[in-house]
């Protein structure tokens, strides 16, 4: 093994020699730490990266998990759903730590997209009681002797 493979670490008083090409990154991640969450590819399906946010850690004796806040930026709108991860929990999918610079989504564009999603069930609500309004005043009075008042 060649020096600059090789380092040598101290752990609680212990002198070890690691091998830098084999030795293991330990991230560290606390509830509120932006992530990436990579989803490898599936059938058809292309693998993707999405951002999220790490909302709590479930500490079970058997499986220990990651519950993750996910965004979904799809082209129907933002929507957001709650990831598990863990020992024979979603396996495949991966997280790492977010990078500002990244860029997968930008705050503007998402509120963007909530604004647009709200102008439309607002435009459903209209047309709700635009409907309700109508038969109330004008479609029950063409039938009021079959469908009686209350």
């Amino acid at each position: 093994m060649s020096d600059e493979n090789k380092r040598i670490v101290e752990i609680n008083g212990v002198k070890l020699e690691v091998d830098l090409r084999t030795a293991k990154v330990i991230d560290h991640f606390k509830v509120g730490d932006p992530v990436r969450v990579y989803h490898p590819k599936r059938d058809h399906y292309s693998a993707s990266i999405k951002v999220g946010v790490i909302v709590g850690f479930c500490e079970f004796s058997k499986t220990p998990a990651i519950e993750v806040m996910e965004l979904n930026d799809e082209y129907s709108g933002i929507e957001f759903r709650t990831i598990v991860i863990g020992q024979d929990i979603n396996e495949e999918l991966q997280i790492a730590a977010y990078d500002k610079y990244e860029g997968l989504i930008s705050r503007s564009n998402v509120v963007e997209k909530f604004d647009r999603k709200i102008q439309e069930e607002e435009l459903k609500l209209a047309d709700l009681k635009l409907k309700k309004e109508y038969f109330i005043n004008d479609f029950a009075k063409a039938f009021e002797r079959i469908i009686p008042k209350d």
